[in-house]
């Protein structure tokens, strides 16, 4: 069994209380180009920090790997980089609004080090290490582009934010017969426990897309049709504690969090082929003046184009009857949807 990921980083979001789930952030420079780099457990770097987005995983030696899942993982920076979220903040571009408050500083990479438990003698090294890449504008660890690599400062305070592992779907999973009956090391049907969709999917060791659609109705209905048929009379069912409340990642971003300045408007669509699409427009004298997507969740080459370009026209043309990116039309339409939104409510 395998699985899918996200992250504002290949494979991690930011660490979120218990219970409650990370939140895929796209297109956050910040978090991947300047003095700013992800350490493990031992303090070190693990990952190329700017892999384009291929469901969390990386290039590595002609094969798409997801990076190990660490415990304690930390995206570190320097006080540049600090600056530029506060001016992120400013701008009302921050694209997460609980950043600030989950930040730990340090006047030095030592004590940084203590706070964040990692061991101070490879976190140092780690810094002077990255601070070579930079100079020589090649990271001779895992090929960072050498636009996204600047030196930290040693003589300011340092930062640094925890992260987390994240699973966005998974692959395999148990056996099921055609009846959907899960089955055992022996083969044998396992009494009242049935499987349908991709847990359990034929094709194990595959990203699938909406290919598994058809999997998941079939199966689903064998499944259920054949549970209903299920005597639950000797079975006693006790639930110890309840099922936590857990924030969906098509929550995303709290619109009570999200500052707007006059003029400034909200719109949404849950639309997307990655879930919601939410938007903030500058609207003023029957004008768009600009349009900022605050979060999206959408295929890098396709929908991810859209996200991109489809702003801009809308701009341009101060209107959202603007044509579809070919092969991100349902992107297209969701956006179009958002902006919309936002419009209305600047007009009543």
């Amino acid at each position: 069994m395998n699985y899918e990921s996200l992250g504002i980083v290949p494979g991690y979001v930011i660490a979120e209380d218990a219970n409650e789930r990370g939140r895929q952030i796209s297109g956050w420079k910040n978090v991947k180009s300047g003095s700013i780099f992800v350490v493990g457990d031992d303090g070190t770097r693990f990952m190329r920090e700017d892999a384009k987005y291929r469901h969390g995983h990386i290039a590595q030696h002609g094969d798409y790997l997801l990076p190990h899942a660490y415990n304690n993982v930390w995206l570190v920076f320097d006080s540049k980089q600090f600056e530029k979220f506060i001016e992120e903040k400013k701008q009302h571009t921050l694209k997460y609004q609980q950043f600030f408050q989950k930040v730990v500083k340090a006047d030095l990479i030592q004590e940084l080090a203590r706070k964040i438990h990692v061991p101070e003698k490879n976190l140092r090294k780690t810094v002077l290490q990255f601070n070579e890449f930079a100079r020589q504008g090649n990271d001779m660890q895992f090929n960072r582009k050498p636009e996204s690599l600047e030196e930290f400062d040693m003589k300011r305070p340092v930062y640094a934010i925890r992260l987390a592992p994240v699973v966005l779907n998974t692959q395999g999973g148990p056996k099921h017969d055609v009846q959907a009956r899960i089955l055992d090391v022996n083969e044998e049907p396992i009494k009242r426990l049935f499987g349908a969709g991709e847990l359990g999917g034929m094709c194990a060791n595959h990203y699938q897309g909406g290919g598994n659609l058809a999997e998941c109705l079939i199966f689903g209905k064998i499944a259920g049709e054949n549970a209903a048929k299920t005597s639950m009379n000797d079975m006693q069912i006790t639930i110890s504690e309840k099922v936590p409340k857990i924030n969906d990642l098509l929550d995303g971003n709290k619109t009570d969090q999200i500052e707007l300045r006059e003029h400034q408007y909200l719109g949404s669509s849950e639309g997307g082929i990655g879930g919601r699409i939410l938007v903030r427009v500058t609207y003023q004298d029957n004008s768009i003046k600009k349009i900022e997507v605050l979060e999206s969740h959408e295929t890098e080459g396709i929908g991810a184009i859209a996200i991109k370009q489809i702003p801009q026209e809308m701009v341009l043309k101060n209107s959202t009857e603007v044509d579809a990116i070919s092969g991100a039309s349902t992107t297209t339409k969701a956006l179009k949807e958002a902006v919309n939104q936002a419009i209305k409510k600047a007009k009543q």
